[in-house]
């Protein structure tokens, strides 16, 4: 209504208006900064992050500094094999490569079939502990998905049917001959009994 007063207001009412405006946005000032705060700690403090599954807990400011050492800590080390199960994964290139999300529940599903269960993986400290501990496990582990991931995309291409199966047959053999050709003595001769141990069963 002031607003409207002041565009039709002569020279004289004018600065009468303009003072009653700055007089009542002064008094609304404070009520609105209320609001607005208000409005801000709906949205960002801790309890609403956690209620909304921002965050998962609350971080006392006295172990904020522990905590996030061995939160980092851990996250390096669950990121670092993470990376490996993922290069292990796409070394069949033709097979699924596998997610970051994907890998991580590989990672969660281990650590709960070594421990019985999966209390304790939120547990920092716990999970580095249990990665030391099981360091040749997780290696063999990684090993096993990169091979997985082979044997999966030679089946792919040997069992598709018709001509998709004669090429990739056909390459694979060609892929076979090659590599052997730049194998040692040793190497070779494992594989070839490797390969013949295979075929007899």
């Amino acid at each position: 209504a002031l607003y409207q007063k002041l565009e039709s207001a002569s020279d004289t009412d004018r600065e009468q208006i303009q003072a009653e405006i700055g007089h009542r946005e002064k008094s609304l000032l404070p009520v609105y900064g209320q609001i607005a705060v208000q409005f801000c700690e709906l949205h960002d403090t801790p309890g609403r992050m956690k209620a909304v599954g921002v965050i998962e807990k609350d971080v006392v400011w006295e172990h904020a500094r522990t905590y996030f050492f061995w939160r980092l800590r851990r996250k390096l080390a669950e990121f670092d094999l993470r990376k490996k199960m993922m290069n292990a994964g796409n070394v069949g290139r033709g097979v699924k490569a596998l997610g970051a999300v994907e890998a991580s529940s590989l990672i969660k599903g281990w650590f709960a079939g070594s421990n019985g269960s999966a209390e304790g993986w939120n547990d920092d400290k716990r999970f580095l502990t249990w990665m030391a501990e099981n360091n040749d496990n997780l290696e063999k582990n990684v090993a096993d998905l990169a091979k997985a991931s082979v044997s999966e995309e030679v089946f792919t291409a040997m069992a598709a049917g018709g001509a998709t199966s004669t090429i990739g047959t056909a390459g694979i053999v060609d892929g076979i001959s090659r590599a052997m050709s730049a194998m040692t003595t040793e190497q070779r001769e494992a594989f070839k009994l490797n390969l013949k141990n295979i075929l007899q069963n």
